[in-house]
């Protein structure tokens, strides 16, 4: 990487064969010509990218980046809960002023589908439609994830998803949990939206060195 980067995002882009890591933000960007950067993965090089942006000054960490499904957008959310559109194929930037509320608490978004999804807090999933600003729980789930708190969310496939978390105090042995959670959009109690119900779950690494586990990242492979 040619610049040293802190609060960045980064993505994967698939297009025309080819598989390009971008990196956004994560630098002062008074100049544009460093905040995105790029890893291809065919060479194992980093090339910054010279963008057009909306504003003079980018804001300097991006708290999210998804690829959308045509694979020509990335949309990003800031650390303010700005939102900002990329266009692979423009190399630039655009945004109608429009803002998430509350970022701080929505974690891992990941595209499923035709809605959002993250993590919220209290063991709580979220879900919204891509035109829409309002998130709303993923429901039926709140016995079974009452008291976790969730690390780490990833599609699993196109009707199930995956999360992670810890338990065991930091002084005792923890273990990484793994739940499989399959959502489906329907009316139940005479309410609509995706309700979750776990397929599996149970524990998948341990760990007693005493030095904590942290989960860095988790996606599928069959995706």
């Amino acid at each position: 990487m040619k610049m040293a980067r802190s609060g960045a995002s980064a993505c994967l882009i698939k297009e025309d064969g080819n598989k390009k890591i971008n990196v956004f933000g994560g630098v002062a960007a008074d100049d544009s010509s460093n905040w995105v950067e790029v890893f291809d993965l065919e060479t194992a090089t980093w090339e910054l990218l010279s963008v057009s942006t909306p504003k003079n000054n980018m804001p300097l960490k991006i708290q999210q980046s998804m690829v959308m499904e045509d694979r020509k957008r990335v949309y990003t959310v800031d650390e303010d809960g700005e939102i900002f559109i990329f266009s692979t194929s423009e190399c630039a930037f655009w945004t109608g002023g429009e803002k998430e509320s509350d970022p701080e608490n929505k974690n891992d978004w990941r595209l499923f589908g035709q809605v959002f999804l993250c993590r919220g807090i209290g063991g709580r999933i979220l879900w919204r439609g891509l035109s829409e600003s309002d998130w709303k729980e993923v429901k039926g789930l709140e016995e079974e994830l009452r008291g976790v708190d969730i690390i780490k969310i990833c599609p699993f496939s196109p009707q199930r998803i995956a999360i992670f978390w810890l338990r065991g105090p930091a002084y005792q042995t923890l273990q990484l949990w793994f739940a499989e959670i399959s959502l489906e959009m329907t009316k139940r109690q005479e309410v609509w939206g995706f309700w979750g119900n776990i397929e599996s779950s149970g524990p998948v690494l341990s760990d007693s060195s005493y030095t904590g586990l942290n989960l860095l990242f988790a996606d599928s492979l069959y995706l």
